[in-house]
């Protein structure tokens, strides 16, 4: 089988969370894929800061650790919704372990939606029905007009975990509160949101580390302006579509989830990811 060959940005993030991925049935999905055109872009942000796969490993493994906390301590079934999933095998790693926990898995993405559709059900038939792959832009499409196709099995009397991974900042404002509105009918939906903070609320002497970072994606893509967020912003968000903020966290305590200690992020303005959980609607699930 020929490897899936990714775009460069997709192939770049893959590299740098590459060392998560050492298990099966993982590590068989990783295998196919060709992430050879995420070296250039590797090398340039390797320049500007030598230890940045750092913050992929903590923000991927800390948003596996916040859904499998729900899953582990919930006595309801959830439906995953990974908006801009990309080629991350987060799917894989949640079902190999609570899949009874999980009505199923929606994956929503603009491209590169049939490959891992195929790529999926090659490796793992036994999840077939569980994980669905949707080709749609996330932002200009309302996502629950699409999930609710009866192709798909998207169950709205179900409580629903909603992932925002890698793409906030690269959404407009107004994007993110449609997204957010679109699940006000929804029976108690979760979004996890990752996001990056003002520079100015970053320590001065890595201000210039998630400049130049970001600067070298947005002209690779040739992306427009990077939105940035504060989590007392994204408390109100939630909160003008009838939710709240339940929890939120800086890189050094992601950092802290993962490793146990605090080697590169000792104080919170070390950090330019957070991660906000959040709730939308009402529910009685726990």
């Amino acid at each position: 089988m020929d490897k899936l060959r990714l775009e460069p940005t997709a192939a770049l993030v893959m590299l740098w969370a590459s060392s998560l991925y050492k298990e099966e049935p993982v590590l068989r999905f990783v295998r196919q894929l060709d992430l050879s055109s995420g070296y250039p872009l590797y090398n340039k942000c390797d320049a500007v800061c030598n230890w940045y796969s750092q913050v992929i490993l903590n923000r991927k493994s800390f948003v596996r650790h916040l859904i499998e906390q729900k899953l582990l301590t919930t006595k309801w079934q959830y439906q995953l919704v990974f908006l801009a999933a990309g080629m991350s095998p987060l799917s894989i790693e949640i079902l190999s372990t609570y899949s009874q926990k999980v009505h199923r898995i929606f994956e929503v993405d603009i491209s590169g939606v049939e490959d891992k559709r195929r790529l999926y059900y090659k490796l793992f038939p036994k999840f077939r029905d569980k994980l669905k792959c949707i080709n749609a832009d996330i932002a200009t499409t309302n996502i629950l007009d699409i999930l609710d196709s009866p192709d798909f099995g998207y169950r709205r009397d179900l409580p629903s975990i909603v992932l925002m991974e890698g793409i906030s900042y690269y959404l407009s404002r107004q994007e993110l509160k449609n997204i957010l509105a679109s699940f006000t009918v929804e029976r108690g939906s979760i979004f996890i949101i990752e996001y990056l903070i003002p520079y100015q609320y970053v320590c001065q002497a890595r201000r210039p580390i998630p400049k130049k970072v970001f600067k070298i994606i947005q002209e690779d893509c040739g992306l427009g302006e990077i939105t940035s967020y504060t989590k007392d912003e994204l408390r109100s968000l939630l909160r003008e579509n009838g939710g709240d903020l339940i929890a939120s966290y800086c890189m050094r305590d992601m950092e802290l989830t993962r490793t146990g200690a605090n080697t590169y992020f000792k104080k919170s303005s070390d950090g330019w990811i957070e991660c906000v959980v959040g709730k939308i609607g009402t529910s009685k699930a726990t």
